[in-house]
């Protein structure tokens, strides 16, 4: 099921599912532990002798977040039991909280008492052993625990009361579904304690008035250690939960207000989506530098491992993009975070975890010979990866002007890079070495992998050129333009007049692989390699608008020839970013025209329609009903729809004072 909304401060995130219910919650990272990693905190409801949660099917329910704020909106509304419920959720931007609003309204003519049931799943740490669950009598809490990570739940009702039954259990052991299923009755067994897997509920009471607005908050407090998490639930206690969501929603009002973008020209779904995005940057952003590719741990079902790692490329396109919106504060950490990683030799691995430790990974090299070639070590990274870094710093000191930082940068981080990437080249052709391409599936030299690698060399001579170190400016340039000139020569396909995926470099021969692929073609274009008037990009422009165009009701566009990724049709899927990449092909242009700023607006009206009911995208869509596969949201997709309305803002404003 995909997240329907992701909540978080930069240490505590929580993602919520389309019925509201908390399905993943991370901590003390964005993206490390998962400490809930799909199970479900489940809401249930009884009035009038009746229980139903709210996953049944018997509610009809919206949600998203509230207009510019990153504070969820859940509402929910059953006719059968005559009751409407209004959630806002919030994690408190200020501490490790997750707050829950609940506004439930009466829609009969008489008082009438409602039970709120609240469960907790947790898998501490993402594992279900030595877990422990208990109730706290002198602070009236539930506590789960595990180590040095500690939550504890509690609640207050508009009459001031608090939890008013509990009871902890097990669930996913010897065959037990849950302590979701003592509440059912509309009454806990009270069991005071329990280990292993752990559940909890908690009930909360209140008389509900005709029509009018009852009220109760729920909350969890997440901490390293029993004394800090109860400090933190005194401070909700006196704080108030609702000034403490109030504070939560005008501070993420504030940060998304303090830029004075134009965005008269977006119609109102599309200005909402684009708020919607930069919280999603925002919230998969660790405040130590980490930006993880997906918070959504349902990948996890259909592999071995899920999205939640730094990326290196990824997180630099979004930092790119972070940079053009103005929220430079959040991305310079990043910068720091890559350089405490960076191997001696001056390469990214493959991924990260957000605490820095290296992320899992599937690379190895093809063969055991094939480890040492022209005395290089063949390494099993995406090259990409480390060239993408660099570019993108550039990209940040071009928006900070921040000297200070790129001095003290240049030596352990910006050089050792550079240095790699103009040694990681096969002697002969002038290539990159193999390495692993942007989809992570190809072992060889991809077009995507050169022009990344041409990008990032060129702004290393510029920051060389900046601080008057010219000899490295020369050199960096120079193995800049060859790289240039061997893909003319090793990367471009006669036959599909195109350049093509990846090319092998085999002993003294170079072999093509006949793939058109999207990323090739942006890649020309985003690091500057080729200009858009060379007849090599526009046969590639052909190529890419004949051969990778979904013609299916989705439409869209797929990432390269015969993709089975996800694939579960006759045809490939449709992408957001490759999708994107076209628009902002068009708004790259040296001229744009009425026309050209008509199709880019085609695009966008695309996204917003595939969209999920809350306002996330997915990293792809099935070509023929359009519903969201596999990471939901992809963090990646919503920074290049940012980048796309920032570029189609500046290009509409050139035509309109021209």
């Amino acid at each position: 099921m995909p997240r329907s909304l992701v909540l978080g401060n930069g240490a505590f995130s929580v993602c919520l599912d389309e019925h509201g219910y908390v399905r993943d919650m991370y901590y003390p990272y964005v993206g490390l532990e998962n400490h809930v990693i799909g199970k479900k905190h489940r809401i249930g409801v009884m009035v009038d002798g009746m229980y139903s949660w709210i996953d049944d099917g018997s509610w009809e329910i919206n949600i998203g977040y509230k207009p510019e704020t990153m504070i969820g909106q859940l509402v929910c509304k059953n006719n059968k039991l005559q009751l409407s419920i209004v959630m806002e959720d919030a994690v408190y931007n200020e501490h490790n909280v997750f707050l829950r609003q609940v506004d439930i309204y009466n829609q009969t003519d008489q008082p009438r008492e409602v039970r709120i049931f609240f469960g907790q799943e947790f898998r501490i740490s993402e594992n279900k052993t030595r877990n422990t669950g208990f109730y706290d009598p002198t602070h009236a809490t539930v506590v789960h625990y595990k180590g040095c990570r500690v939550f504890v739940v509690d609640g207050r009702t508009s009459a001031g009361t608090g939890i008013d039954d509990y009871t902890i259990g097990m669930f996913d052991y010897e065959g037990k579904e849950g302590s979701y299923r003592d509440a059912e009755d509309g009454v806990l067994s009270r069991n005071a304690v329990e280990h292993g897997s752990v559940d909890s509920v908690v009930r909360f009471s209140l008389v509900c008035e005709p029509k009018i607005k009852n009220q109760l908050f729920y909350w969890i407090s997440a901490a390293q250690t029993l004394e800090e998490a109860f400090a933190l639930n005194d401070l909700v206690l006196f704080k108030k939960p609702e000034n403490m969501i109030h504070s939560t929603e005008q501070f993420w009002n504030a940060w998304i207000n303090k830029q004075t973008w134009d965005l008269s020209f977006l119609d109102a779904e599309q200005k909402k989506l684009f708020d919607t995005s930069l919280f999603i940057l925002r919230s998969h952003t660790d405040n130590r530098g980490s930006i993880v590719a997906s918070l959504d741990s349902t990948i996890m079902e259909y592999g071995k491992d899920d999205y939640a790692y730094m990326w290196p490329r990824d997180a630099s396109f979004i930092a790119i993009i972070l940079d053009k919106a103005g929220y430079h504060e959040a991305t310079t950490p990043f910068f720091t975070f890559c350089q405490h990683v960076l191997h001696p030799d001056g390469y990214l691995h493959h991924r990260f975890r957000s605490d820095e430790a290296l992320g899992s990974t599937w690379h190895s090299t093809t063969s055991q010979k094939e480890w040492l070639k022209d005395r290089i070590l063949q390494l099993p990274i995406q090259e990409d990866e480390s060239a993408s870094v660099l570019f993108a710093l550039w990209k940040h000191y071009e928006k900070t002007k921040d000297i200070e930082y790129i001095e003290l940068a240049y030596k352990p981080f910006i050089e050792k890079i550079a240095n790699f990437l103009v040694a990681f080249r096969n002697q002969d052709t002038h290539l990159p070495l193999h390495s692993y391409d942007l989809w992570e599936e190809k072992i060889g030299v991809s077009t995507y992998t050169c022009a990344s690698v041409y990008g990032a060399l060129q702004a290393a001579a510029r920051f060389s050129e900046l601080l008057g170190k010219r000899n490295h400016m020369r050199i960096y340039r120079d193995a800049a333009e060859e790289i240039k000139a061997a893909m003319k020569k090793y990367l471009f396909n006669e036959r599909l007049q195109s350049f093509i995926r990846v090319s092998y470099i085999e002993g003294d021969t170079v072999r093509q692989e006949e793939i058109v692929d999207a990323s090739s073609l942006f890649g020309l274009w985003y690091f500057q390699a080729f200009e858009e008037d060379d007849p090599l990009f526009i046969a590639t422009e052909k190529a890419v608008d004949t051969l990778l165009l979904n013609d299916t009701p989705t439409g869209g566009i797929i990432r390269y020839q015969n993709d089975d990724y996800f694939k579960s049709t006759d045809v490939s899927n449709s992408w957001i970013i490759t999708t994107l990449w076209q628009a902002q092909r068009i708004l790259s242009k040296k001229v744009v025209t009425e026309e050209g700023l008509a199709k880019v607006r085609e695009y966008l009206s695309w996204v917003v329609k595939y969209q999920t009911i809350s306002g996330v995208l997915p990293e792809q869509m099935h070509p023929y009903t359009g519903q969201p596969l596999s990471a939901t949201p992809l963090v990646w997709s919503h920074a290049v729809y940012v980048e796309t309305v920032l570029m189609y803002i500046e290009r509409v404003k050139e035509l309109t004072t021209s």
